[in-house]
């Protein structure tokens, strides 16, 4: 057998797969994995059908999981591919500027506040109509969620900006209005579509922020319920980015847009290291981030990162030692006279 054969060619899936949990935080690759699961699943069962927000099941049978499962439900390969092309970047920025537990937190308070709208308007509807078709209308996909987080970021975004939509430029704060009518021209109009865009503008203006929870509240969460989460790869820990910065890029020097993101945690808990310093000409794009690396302080040095205390050698130390002891029994006549008879 000759010895002299190339190596394996590795496989193009898996280390795909392998870049995608590198570069992707935590809650966002948590989404984007139960979507393809659920999209896999379809074709043996519909999970629809047990988790879609109806209004039949969801209230009068007191099925009130839906409420909160139905945006992660997904049936259909281009929606899964589309969700891919519109969340992973939006994702991604808005994970490393909030941190996970508070993007989390973002994402399930969109989704719930739509799918309980919804709720409240097709019982308003079907009072006033007594048709039950809007009892058994469905609000069920990521874009529930992926809508509102667009309008949010969307109004966030300075007024004087613009955004392309195919070969149509639109006005930043006006882009959510567009995919929603590009939505309804394909595939029809959709009252959860309408009410998730209503949402995160409302989101957005500050008509929420009495629900709102606070950073305090999201650090004793991690310190207590999702403590087994912030020792996973991805997670990201810290609430650094405030207002605009947390939606909107800003300008570097060079032109090319550039974020202010959290520490990338790799696994490891936030108490035993500090964060690495961005690298000159600051974070290029989430994508590229380099994680920082915490690894357990040894001799008072926190490895990757700074400490307080000064690090030395020990076998540095142990010459320095040796070298004092010289000098000053060099300095000391008596001390010499004695190591003379000792050795003599």
């Amino acid at each position: 057998m000759s010895s002299n054969q190339p190596p394996p060619q590795p496989n193009p899936v898996l280390s795909a797969y392998e870049s995608f949990v590198e570069t992707t935080p935590l809650v966002t690759r948590y989404v984007l994995s139960t979507l393809s699961l659920s999209w896999i699943f379809s074709w043996i069962i519909d999970f629809s059908f047990a988790f879609a927000n109806i209004p039949l099941f969801s209230i009068m049978h007191l099925e009130l999981y839906r409420i909160v499962l139905s945006p992660l439900i997904c049936t259909s390969l281009l929606t899964l591919v589309f969700t891919f092309m519109s969340f992973v970047e939006n994702g991604k920025r808005l994970e490393y500027s909030m941190g996970s537990t508070a993007f989390l937190m973002f994402l399930m308070t969109i989704g719930t506040l739509t799918n309980l709208i919804f709720l409240a308007v097709c019982f308003l509807f079907y009072f006033l109509t007594n048709n039950m078709a809007w009892l058994v209308t469905p609000s069920v996909g990521i874009w529930i969620v992926v809508l509102g987080m667009i309008a949010v970021e969307c109004a966030n975004a300075p007024r004087d900006s613009k955004r392309r939509l195919f070969v149509f430029t639109v006005p930043t704060l006006y882009y959510p209005l567009a995919v929603l009518a590009l939505f309804a021209l394909f595939a029809g109009f959709s009252l959860a579509y309408f009410i998730s865009v209503g949402v995160g503008y409302a989101f957005a203006f500050g008509y929420f922020d009495r629900i709102k929870i606070s950073t305090s509240t999201f650090q004793r969460w991690e310190d207590g319920c999702l403590r087994n989460f912030t020792q996973r790869k991805g997670w990201v820990v810290g609430n650094e980015a405030t207002g605009d910065s947390v939606w909107t890029s800003s300008e570097s020097s060079a032109g090319s847009s550039s974020w202010s993101p959290s520490t990338f945690f790799r696994g490891q808990p936030q108490q035993q290291g500090t964060v690495a310093s961005p690298p000159a000409g600051g974070w290029s794009n989430p994508a590229n981030i380099i994680p920082a690396t915490v690894l357990p302080s040894r001799g008072g040095h926190t490895l990757g990162g700074t400490s307080s205390t000064n690090y030395r050698d020990p076998k540095a130390a142990r010459l320095a030692a040796l070298e004092r002891r010289v000098s000053s029994k060099s300095a000391d006549p008596e001390a010499q006279n004695d190591t003379q008879n000792q050795s003599s």
